[in-house]
């Protein structure tokens, strides 16, 4: 198969093959398939945000170096350039098309946001910048989350521009990225504090970081509906945290730092049906990817971290772009149980003792897997 015709077939995935009825997560595992995605006689290709249509927008830089906006839609790419501008990124795009970016002029505050509508360009600059103003999500509602003078987030909603910092040390200067907003309103983004940059995500009135204060730098670039985030450490070192805000027991109460599923280098764009953008990288140079979920296993019993009484109950399902052929039962590195078909629902009697190993994993038609992995104790 072509590398186009595999970028084709993955195009139509996204936008057609999974569904948005989402089971109440507890622990989940994707399996994805990956595509480079390369805009035709590119240097360079740059992927920065997915919608729930499948469209991808980023940026690219042709043969003399040149900055350009794309739109891969229906397995076709489109070039996007502000008018005048001598360079022009594709940072956002929601549901009806709209596209938000940033693009520079020659001169005095030569970074400008806009938006695209319907294929017009409007301009955005956030009335605080002394330089630079750009917009790098948008949600179905019009809300445009972004930054200013690199130093300073942003919410754009209803023609107002608000200011938005993330918590930071007294006395530090204020350096916050709004990277993405999700369709309920959800923003995700990074602040440099403490020394590190401090990937963080908002859901309403609940603000949440990745990690803790003296982790490693880290930033979140995307977050959807579901409210799983997606970011990257460094070029090598890209994750997806699933189902943040389910995680907590009630408000008020602190909340875990998510467990982070490691991803191909950075990604930048995530959807609902959970398909990701984002960038690679080899010894010779970066590479834009597409990926979509091939096997998605969902686990709510037991959970990570339990204590359970023998016999355990174990329930878990699994769904993909192939049948699934078996969900299997793996405690301390010994398959025990396996069921047929992409449904577990069963009582076992497990080892007893604390930190028990527990792995449930989904295998499909051609082998493929995903796998959830928990530490039980059983009395």
């Amino acid at each position: 198969m072509t590398a186009k015709c595999h970028l084709l077939i993955l195009a139509a995935l996204v936008g057609g093959v999974f569904s948005r009825n989402a089971l109440p997560q507890v622990q989940m595992s994707v399996n994805y398939q990956y595509a480079n995605l390369a805009y035709p006689g590119a240097l360079l290709t740059l992927p920065n945000a997915i919608n729930n249509g499948g469209m991808v927008v980023g940026s690219y830089f042709d043969s003399s170096s040149n900055q350009h906006g794309f739109l891969f839609r229906d397995g076709k790419f489109h070039s996007i350039d502000v008018p005048g501008a001598t360079a022009t990124e594709a940072m956002g795009i929601n549901d009806f098309g709209d596209i938000v970016g940033d693009y520079q002029l020659p001169g005095p505050l030569n970074f400008h946001g806009f938006i695209r509508h319907r294929g017009e360009f409007s301009r955005l600059d956030d009335p605080n910048a002394g330089f630079g103003t750009k917009a790098l999500a948008i949600n179905n509602s019009g809300v445009i989350v972004g930054s200013y003078d690199d130093a300073h987030g942003y919410i754009y909603r209803n023609g107002q521009f608000k200011t938005y910092d993330a918590p930071q040390l007294t006395g530090e200067t204020p350096n916050t990225q709004l990277n993405g907003i999700s369709n309920l309103g959800w923003i995700a983004g990074q602040v440099f504090t403490g020394g590190i940059w401090r990937g963080f995500w908002i859901a309403g009135g609940d603000f949440g970081f990745l990690e803790s204060a003296r982790g490693v730098d880290s930033e979140v670039t995307a977050i959807n509906s579901h409210g799983d985030i997606v970011g990257c450490h460094d070029s090598n070192s890209g994750f997806i945290s699933f189902g943040l805000e389910r995680k907590e027991a009630k408000q008020g109460v602190a909340e875990p730092f998510p467990r982070q599923h490691r991803l191909a280098s950075c990604t930048t764009g995530i959807n609902y049906a959970r398909a990701i953008v984002g960038v690679y990288f080899t010894v010779s140079r970066p590479y834009g990817f597409l990926a979509v979920p091939t096997i998605t296993l969902i686990a709510s019993r037991p959970l990570d971290h339990s204590v359970q009484t023998n016999p355990v109950n174990l329930v878990a399902t699994a769904s993909g772009t192939r049948d699934i052929t078996q969900i299997q039962v793996w405690v301390n590195y010994k398959q025990v149980f396996h069921v047929n078909g992409n449904n577990l629902n069963t009582t076992l009697t497990l080892p007893t003792g604390p930190n028990q190993r527990l792995v449930i994993q989904a295998v499909d038609s051609q082998h493929r897997t995903a796998k959830i992995v928990a530490s039980v104790t059983v009395q």
